[in-house]
């Protein structure tokens, strides 16, 4: 149960950066970016590295409690 979770929370957290990327192409119709938007692309990464900390961590607990 908990690894499908983190396979949902996984994949979720991994799109969110793309689709922020993509939307700000459509929005601004291809013009240049501006560092704005590629901080704030990075800044939606960061759920991504949460999720796979917790991953980590209860990967450790489980092999703990076997």
């Amino acid at each position: 149960m908990i690894k499908r979770l983190f396979w949902l929370l996984q994949i979720l957290t991994f799109a969110f950066p793309v689709i922020i990327f993509i939307t700000y192409i459509l929005m601004d119709e291809g013009d240049q970016f501006t560092s704005e938007h590629y901080f704030l692309t990075g800044l939606s990464a960061i759920p991504f590295f949460i999720v796979q900390l917790l991953k980590f961590i209860f990967a450790g607990a489980d092999e703990e409690s076997k």
